[in-house]
């Protein structure tokens, strides 16, 4: 299709934004941006783990722009392999229809945000968004008495089960 022009998100609250469109017969460009983030931080550190340069739009806000090769599939259709510090994010179609193959989790995508200097490795920070069915994680997490989490061990738990935490508890628990 040669007028392909469709958008995505790395994250479920749809704040990093990802823009496709067609430029040529075997390319597409992208914009990936954070239009409710004014500081700067999350799209800065996002650039920085996935070891890309950012670049200032029309408004003054720092995106991230770049172009993506045409491949075959197996099926020979033509299909874009969005790709973000070596991770396949989405496969994008002629048609417009994206397939996300990973995602930003909520408390990483906070923990960029709120701070300049976010260390955590591109591996804990961008996370497939499917699992096996059988490991599913189906109750929550909770404790009692004398067996409570230190915040860093919420934060590690929350990282790698991909758990949400409400902005009420990050600030309760004085994260930085």
């Amino acid at each position: 299709m040669e007028n392909l022009s469709s958008k995505f998100y790395l994250d479920k609250e749809k704040d990093i934004i990802v823009k496709i469109f067609k430029t040529s017969e075997d390319e597409v460009t992208y914009i990936l941006e954070t239009p409710n983030h004014n500081t700067g931080n999350l799209i800065t550190n996002l650039a920085r783990i996935c070891n890309v340069e950012t670049v200032k739009n029309e408004n003054d806000m720092k995106i991230i722009k770049g172009v993506i090769p045409a491949s075959i599939n197996g099926d020979n259709e033509i299909v874009y392999i969005f790709r973000l510090g070596g991770f396949k994010i989405a496969n994008i179609f002629e048609n417009g229809k994206v397939e996300i193959k990973a995602q930003i989790p909520a408390i990483t995508k906070t923990l960029m945000s709120q701070t300049k200097h976010y260390n955590l490795p591109i591996e804990k920070t961008i996370v497939k968004s499917y699992i096996l069915k059988k490991s599913k994680f189906r109750t929550d997490l909770h404790t009692h008495m004398n067996a409570n989490l230190t915040p860093d061990c919420l934060i590690a738990l929350g990282i790698s089960r991909q758990i949400r935490y409400p902005l009420y508890y990050i600030k309760k628990l004085n994260l930085k």
